[in-house]
């Protein structure tokens, strides 16, 4: 059976499908046809792997949610009464979270596939939230049927909750306004952005992604990339611990006590002054820390390999203001460290 065949047989019997889900399939077919042919088999053999049109139409067929043919699902809405605590789980797609106007909650997803299964629900007082992708097999061979990224739109009501979890595998995160005692976010592969947190403790990953959080305030902010640079701005704390094993960290009017360290890249700081202990390190990069006013109670020690290290105008490792009470802890392997006013 050639390509063109098993097409118009799956075509065929795939009629009650909507137009855009067949076009998907079918695109989805001739892709697993054109990589079969690279690898130097004939249409029969990928036919084959494949199995019979009839079969495959009969369970895609079945695994369709024929109550979301119209182009929006149906919102889900929730009053904040109900639940304490969220927790987000979403296979493939970008979420927009942020906070409804009406005090309730409203689900919204775009370009859901036919393999994709959303669940709303409050389970002991935890709004539960997941868009999961269901692959199909037929016969004794696999094939995922999905080239579709959908968009989540989740709006809460306003209120403070207990935690908030959200855990993405492919895709980006971003979330404003939102006030919970403990905040968790990780995204395999995706960046993540928050604006506007308050937080008691906060905590976001991610394996493959660039983190960023402006205008928040929390007590706890712990952050972590694996592949992908941090960036803060406008952030009210008592302690921040920043990690990036391979992307620069930048921070501009950052409070608190802070700890960054890369493995590559640069680390900078933009603040008002440096009365709190900060502790920057880099295996590969430059350091810059640049404040509006002088120390008056710490000590600033500028440890570097290969580079130069300058203390407000002076070249120096080891400067001590007042009694030198606050610890500022700079060090490079390879790269310059500068401390200057702003």
């Amino acid at each position: 059976m050639t390509e063109h065949q098993f097409l118009l047989e799956l075509e065929a019997v795939l009629h009650q499908l909507p137009a855009e889900e067949r076009q998907d399939i079918s695109q989805d077919i001739r892709e697993y046809f054109l990589n079969g042919r690279r690898d130097g088999k004939q249409d029969e053999e990928i036919a084959a792997e494949l199995g019979a049109p009839a079969a495959i139409a009969q369970e895609l067929l079945a695994s369709f949610d024929f109550s979301q043919v119209e182009a929006k699902p149906k919102a889900v809405n929730l009053s904040k009464d109900e639940f304490d605590k969220v927790d987000i789980q979403i296979d493939n797609g970008t979420l927009d979270i942020g906070l409804s106007q009406d005090g309730k909650m409203h689900v919204d997803v775009e370009d859901k596939g036919y393999n994709q299964q959303l669940f709303v629900d409050v389970l002991d007082r935890t709004l539960v939230i997941t868009l999961k992708e269901e692959a199909k097999k037929w016969g004794i061979f696999s094939f995922a049927i999905n080239t579709k990224s959908p968009r989540v739109r989740i709006q809460l009501p306003s209120k403070i909750y207990d935690s908030l979890k959200i855990v993405t595998d492919n895709g980006r995160i971003d979330g404003a306004d939102l006030e919970s005692s403990v905040l968790t976010a990780k995204s395999d592969n995706g960046g993540i952005c928050f604006e506007d947190l308050k937080t008691a403790e906060l905590r976001i990953r991610s394996d493959n992604g660039a983190l960023k959080l402006k205008s928040s305030r929390t007590e706890k902010a712990e952050m972590k990339s694996d592949n992908g640079k941090i960036e803060l701005e406008n952030i009210e704390a008592a302690q921040i611990r920043l990690q990036s094993d391979n992307g620069s960290i930048l921070m501009d009017r950052v409070e608190g006590r802070i700890s960054a360290e890369s493995d590559n890249g640069r680390i900078r700081l933009f603040t008002s002054n440096l009365e709190r202990d900060i502790t920057l390190k880099t295996d590969n990069g430059s350091i810059t820390v640049e404040t509006a006013e002088e120390p008056t109670n710490a000590s600033i020690h500028a440890h570097k390999d290969y580079g130069k290290a300058k203390i407000f105008g002076v070249k120096s490792n080891h400067t001590v203001y007042g009694s030198g009470q606050h610890s500022i802890i700079l060090k490079t392997d390879n790269g310059s460290i500068e401390v200057k006013k702003s």
